[in-house]
């Protein structure tokens, strides 16, 4: 396989899973690749380039370190000017709009969910804007589902947990109202439900996990379910960044709140 400065990531684990150590080892980020389910919502997204970026390390040692375990590797970009070109540009279109800036590690350090707060912003926020999103981790699924409605987006890593993604529309925008949000049911449906699996139900607590780990965890055991099987899941609050990656996945989602402090959720095929 010949690879380039714009491979996918996905392509190069496909043809050869020992990429996956090649490109963990130039930065910890990637070792989310090691996951099946994180490499599935990862590899498709990122190019070589943005890898190398990401990593800190150069388009060209990514490249060498790539030939290293048998790939056929091309060098013919301007690899000099591929480093930031996509990024350099990415900064022009931000630089050009209003800046519209949002911490919410404050809201991950209570446990809550800062889901509402970004939408409601991304709502009322002008065309000429761009939010900045500052967390501790890549909002991956927050990015997929906005992509599909007309934002462009770009991740910085100034610092560790300190992640900024950058969120601006670039073409016909969806009213963020079109967002898949968890289907509200009577306490009596929910129960119903849940007794309707008997013994055909995996539980796990993703409780006092720190952020992204609940998602992280769900979509693995999610990934696993056993056809016609639930999965029963103590949660703190209700994951809406995950929701539309679940329901891509032709899930579907109930819950039941216990207080505050708790939430009970169904997820089944």
């Amino acid at each position: 396989m010949i690879v380039n400065t714009q491979t996918k990531i996905s392509k190069l684990i496909k043809e050869n899973p020992e990429a996956i150590d090649v490109i963990a080892s130039i930065n910890k980020h990637f070792s989310k690749l090691k996951n099946p389910v994180l490499r599935k919502l990862l590899a498709p997204r990122v190019s070589v380039a943005e890898a190398a970026r990401i990593g800190g390390a150069t388009v060209e040692e990514l490249l060498n370190r790539l030939k290293t375990i048998g790939f056929e590797v091309d060098y013919s970009s301007n690899i000099a000017d591929i480093n930031n070109t996509n990024t350099d540009n990415k900064m022009d279109e931000i630089s050009k709009r209003k800046l519209v800036s949002l911490d919410v590690r404050p809201d991950i350090e209570r446990g809550e969910d800062p889901f509402k707060r970004i939408m409601g912003i991304l709502k009322d926020m002008p065309n000429d804007s761009v939010l900045e999103v500052i967390n501790v981790f890549e909002p991956i699924p927050l990015i997929n589902v906005l992509k599909e409605r007309g934002y462009e987006s770009l991740t910085e890593r100034p610092a560790e947990r300190d992640v900024h993604t950058y969120f601006w529309r670039s073409g016909e925008v969806k009213t963020v109202d079109e967002l898949p949000m968890i289907e509200e049911v009577e306490e009596p449906s929910f129960e119903q439900k849940l007794k309707s699996f008997g013994d055909k139900l995996n539980t796990i607590d993703v409780r006092g996990l720190e952020m992204p780990e609940p998602m992280m965890n769900i979509l693995i055991e999610t990934e696993k379910l056993p056809e016609g099987y639930g999965l029963y899941v103590h949660h703190q609050r209700i994951p809406q960044y995950l929701l539309p990656e679940l329901k891509k996945r032709g899930l579907n989602i109930l819950h039941r709140k216990e207080d505050e402090n708790s939430v009970k959720l169904l997820i089944y095929k």
